[in-house]
């Protein structure tokens, strides 16, 4: 009987343990959250440059450019990276070769497949009016590929908290690989769901264009080829005020959200981007999914916070 009852007792203070646990958890998400709304909301700085610096501290990154919402070439991050000196187009042909990816052609955005190996092969013989552009490669389906970059200290990525499986469901995926024949480009864009992001120069030259979000109006939702814009279908492009860089190989852009951007490969390239969701972007994120589909707008942040929630939720086929 003795036995029974302390057994009763302990199972009775277990419970009790977890569940205080959990409600202070919850009571701090919760207040955590009403701290984020009030911090996260679209700020951006209007700016006629675009800064270079080196031996950027995190601190001052966040208070001079995240916080602020304002762009900045970062140009010592990547030099440590096996990266710089590793991947080389003959390097992905003979690794890689065999895999497929999405390439798009620069005229008119036309997806299909093609293998890496065809792709350089394409790239080095370099007679072709056609120019299609290689992206939306995936690091994370070639880990041996991942031993080569390290993530910057400036862009710490809230996504990488869930399930890979689920980041590929709703292609949220990072980072990704960027391969450009000469004089392709990424047409005009924001990148989506209120994400902020970060394009790293492996080889090559981009020649990027950027818009603050205010302009968005005047920008056709992307339609205007920035390059060589038609002013008659497009009249009210000429009153834009656009910010124009080259970024070199071994420099890293910050593209905070919602700014729009056009890139083009001044010579054949390779790059690696990722988008990102963190604190200063996190509610502009999840309004954004709300949008889309309000239950999983509301959920994402919980399964973040709880990533065992979102485990348990993919498994069951709730998100």
């Amino acid at each position: 009987m003795p036995l029974t009852l302390s057994f009763y007792k302990t199972s009775e203070f277990i419970f009790l343990t977890i569940a205080l646990t959990v409600f202070t958890r919850l009571i701090i998400y919760l207040l955590k959250r009403t701290w984020q709304k009030q911090k996260c909301k679209l700020v951006w700085t209007p700016i006629d440059v675009v800064e270079r610096r080196s031996n950027l501290l995190y601190d001052e990154f966040v208070k001079e450019y995240a916080s602020v919402g304002k762009p900045v070439i970062i140009t010592d991050v990547i030099k440590d990276w096996q990266a710089t000196t590793k991947w080389t187009l003959d390097f992905f042909k003979s690794e890689c070769g065999s895999i497929e990816c999405f390439v798009k052609e620069d005229k008119d955005e036309i997806e299909g497949l093609m293998t890496i190996a065809d792709y350089i092969d394409y790239i080095n013989i370099g007679n072709s009016d056609r120019r299609f552009y290689l992206a939306n490669w995936f690091i994370s389906n070639h880990p041996q590929l991942l031993e080569d970059y390290k993530e910057p200290i400036y862009f710490p990525n809230w996504l990488q908290r869930l399930p890979r499986k689920l980041l590929k469901k709703y292609g949220l995926d990072n980072p990704e690989l960027f391969i450009g024949h000469k004089d392709t480009s990424i047409g005009l864009h924001k990148d989506p769901s209120n994400g902020s992001a970060w394009l790293g120069m492996i080889s090559g030259r981009k020649q990027i264009v950027l818009f603050t979000p205010d302009q968005e109006q005047l920008l056709y939702s992307g339609k205007v080829d920035v390059f060589n814009p038609n002013l008659k279908n497009f009249p009210l492009y000429a009153k834009t005020n656009s910010i124009e860089v080259i970024l070199e190989a071994g420099e890293i852009l910050y593209i905070p959200p919602n700014w729009w951007h056009h890139v083009k490969n001044l010579e054949n390239t390779i790059a690696v981007g990722s988008l990102l969701l963190n604190e200063w972007n996190s509610e502009l994120f999840f309004q954004s999914i709300c949008e889309q589909n309000l239950v999983k707008g509301h959920l994402l942040p919980l399964v973040l916070e709880f990533p065992w929630l979102g485990k348990a939720l993919f498994a069951i086929g709730v998100i």
